[in-house]
């Protein structure tokens, strides 16, 4: 598959270069003018520095200011960009893929990277003509740390509040390492904070970089009920994602953490835009209502996610991998950010973290159920879905959204593999079986794969 993705680039480390990245640098650089400051930043994999070298080489040589900011987590990076009013910024990094993946994040202007901006680089960067010279700029290193915590300490939602938790904080490894437990500590002197995988190493030895999947979380589990813990609080490789244990060891479900945090928004969330994922349950828009905010639903993927915060002034939003999006950032995300304010919500209600999730509604949902097709396959089978269900509502923004009396079935194209995706809901554990034995009857082709991973343990 190609590394240029929907709204980044994700590919294995053989596939990219130096001078990929060079030429990348050299072709954003002139995204912006001449002399704009443009700040970088990357991720703990070991490919990562002689890759950001690289591209801060090609953004210099484009004419652009570039400010290196070293290895940090990305939610500081987009800090920088904010505090500094830099043109841009590029962050050298894989998220939560393994270690042997890296990529790019980038944002020019103030807003994300749409899918005509992936495409456009990919263009240019196989173009054979030589790019326009350019008076080269400057490069020199940063530190953003002090101004991110100085800005940390005076967040209103925390204000006058001193959480007395017992924390475990599980850095994975990440860019969070040696970093998201001593912010913490500093902001809420009370907490009582322990640190598990918290020595920066872009092998991530420990766990998975990823935190969506609670069978990555299980030490952090184990060691939240072994220490008589509050919370515990999971990273991913950079930063940007979060997941919870609660005092019970058991991780919190994308739905159950929403949940909570859209809780944290109220009274606040009146009148206002909550946009979440399209693969979220139902109840979590349902919950946004009650709350009296207006529910947004938009396509999988950050850039889609903050896009629509933008546009709809936002003051929370929620995907499904674990990013939370706030008005208070631009409309961004921060997994630093949303732990705090999940510490501080905890003081706020006076209740424990179980205590708060089993408020949440009941859901009756599957997980993605994954199918490898080729894309011919793929295209056939979406064609296919299409046809068996043409008398119902189709939401189309991503893949195609199934709405049936007892529920909703979505069909996409996953963008990490060649592959389909297929995710169910039902208002009950009934129609939820019905719903998905229906629509394997009515789609064939994939009907008899479909339901035996749908009756898998894992389904």
């Amino acid at each position: 598959m190609s590394v240029y993705k929907s709204c980044d680039i994700r590919g294995p480390v053989a596939a990219l270069r130096p001078e990929l990245y060079q030429r990348w640098g050299a072709i954003l650089g002139r995204r912006v003018a001449a002399g704009d400051t443009f700040v970088v930043g990357g991720d703990v994999r070991l490919s990562t520095p002689e890759f950001k070298a690289a591209l801060s080489e090609g953004l210099r040589a484009a004419g652009a200011r570039v400010l290196d900011l070293g290895i940090l987590p990305t939610p500081m990076v987009y800090f920088a960009k904010r505090r500094l009013r830099a043109a841009g910024c590029a962050i050298v990094t894989a998220s939560h893929n393994p270690p042997q993946i890296n990529g790019l994040k980038w944002m020019i202007g103030d807003l994300p990277v749409t899918e005509a901006d992936v495409a456009a680089l990919r263009r240019d960067t196989a173009a054979a003509e030589p790019l326009s010279p350019r008076p080269p700029g400057t490069l020199a290193a940063g530190d953003i740390a002090p101004e991110y915590l100085a800005w940390l300490q005076v967040m209103p939602y925390w204000h006058g509040v001193h959480p007395a938790l017992h924390v475990i904080i599980d850095a994975g490894n990440g860019c969070w390492s040696e970093r998201a437990a001593a912010y913490a500590q500093a902001i809420f002197p009370a907490l009582r904070i322990e640190a598990i995988h918290d020595v920066a190493d872009g092998r991530f030895p420990h766990r998975h970089a990823d935190v969506a999947r609670p069978a990555y979380l299980h030490r952090l589990c184990a060691e939240v009920v072994a220490r008589g813990a509050d919370i515990g609080i999971a990273f991913d490789g950079d930063g940007d994602r979060v997941a919870f244990v609660d005092d019970g060891g058991h991780a919190l479900s994308a739905e159950e953490a929403t949940w909570v945090l859209l809780l944290s928004c109220w009274p606040g969330l009146r009148d206002r835009a909550f946009v979440y994922d399209i693969k979220f349950s139902d109840r979590m828009a349902e919950g946004a209502r009650v709350l009296g905010g207006e529910p947004h639903m938009e396509r999988s993927g950050h850039a889609f996610i903050r896009r629509r915060m933008l546009d709809e002034g936002g003051i929370f939003g929620a995907e499904i991998s674990g990013h939370y999006f706030y008005g208070d950032l631009d409309g961004g995300d921060d997994g630093l950010y949303t732990a705090l304010r999940m510490l501080a919500h905890l003081t706020h209600a006076e209740q424990s973290l179980h205590a708060l999730r089993r408020t949440c509604p009941p859901i009756f949902m599957t997980p993605d159920l994954r199918l490898p097709l080729d894309a011919a396959a793929r295209r056939a089978a979406l064609a296919a879905v299409c046809a068996a269900f043409a008398d119902d509502e189709q939401v189309t923004i991503d893949g195609i959204r199934i709405e049936r009396p007892g529920g909703w079935a979505l069909v996409r194209s996953s963008v990490t593999e060649p592959a389909l995706t297929f995710r169910f809901e039902g208002h009950t554990a009934d129609s939820l079986h019905a719903l998905v034995r229906d629509f394997c009857a009515r789609v064939p082709a994939v009907g008899e794969a479909l339901w035996e991973q749908y009756r898998s343990p894992g389904g």
